[in-house]
């Protein structure tokens, strides 16, 4: 069985893996941490030593998707195996949408879809539209997890950025492409640039220890001071 745990809302989804690994452990499970490459050897395992798998074991994994290609067409043939196994329990979390996962017929999908606010918000961030930006941001982040919402932010100005030059971000649809345009004329792209240097400079300082700011109060700040 294989179960891959997914969505938008990163942060809650990689919660929620991380809590699923530690109720397992407590429950006396061994905890089995795998490599992409190293998905085949469950196969191996059970065929040298079927009772292994009568004992209490997990097997985790990330990222799996991205190692899907034509190319490489025996992880989902050994994939394919392991969900068919009852005996057998892998746990896969993955950075991207369900519509994105190209997994998605081989396990059961739980995926942590955005608070829809998010889109709101998102949509609101262009110049001259700072005090209702700031305004759902105060509602927002006590509803939400502060470092999701700064996520959010960070990828959506980088697909201005790309729009604004002209090009259009991976695996975004027609309508995304038709919606980030429109709010794309409402900046400069050196705005934009420097909005987006902004945001990674606050990622690194809350990293370091060095922003005496929290999340919140950094993008309000940053609000003011670009919008």
């Amino acid at each position: 069985m294989i179960t891959i745990i997914c969505g938008e809302d990163t942060i809650s989804s990689r919660n929620y893996f991380i809590s699923l690994k530690k109720n397992y452990f407590t429950k006396g499970f061994e905890i089995k941490n795998l490599k992409f490459d190293q998905i085949g050897d469950i196969t191996r395992w059970l065929a040298d030593s079927p009772s292994l798998f009568f004992q209490k074991k997990v097997f985790f994994a990330e990222r799996l998707n991205k190692h899907v290609k034509k190319e490489n067409k025996k992880i989902v043939d050994d994939l394919q195996r392991i969900a068919a196994m009852k005996d057998v329990e892998l746990v896969d979390w993955e950075e991207v949408s369900g519509w994105e996962l190209k997994l998605k017929k081989i396990g059961q999908i739980k995926e942590f879809k955005p608070n829809q606010t998010i889109f709101k918000l998102l949509d609101l961030l262009y110049p001259g539209n700072k005090v209702l930006f700031l305004s759902l941001l105060n509602k927002l982040s006590q509803e939400l997890d502060e470092n999701f919402i700064f996520i959010m932010l960070i990828r959506y100005v980088r697909n201005l950025i790309v729009i604004k030059e002209g090009a259009i971000p991976p695996r975004m649809q027609s309508w995304q492409t038709f919606k980030l345009k429109s709010q794309a004329n409402h900046w400069k792209i050196e705005n934009l640039v420097n909005f987006y240097e902004a945001l990674f400079k606050i990622e690194v300082g809350l990293k370091s220890g060095s922003n005496p700011f929290s999340v919140k109060e950094s993008l309000d700040i940053l609000a003011c001071h670009f919008l």
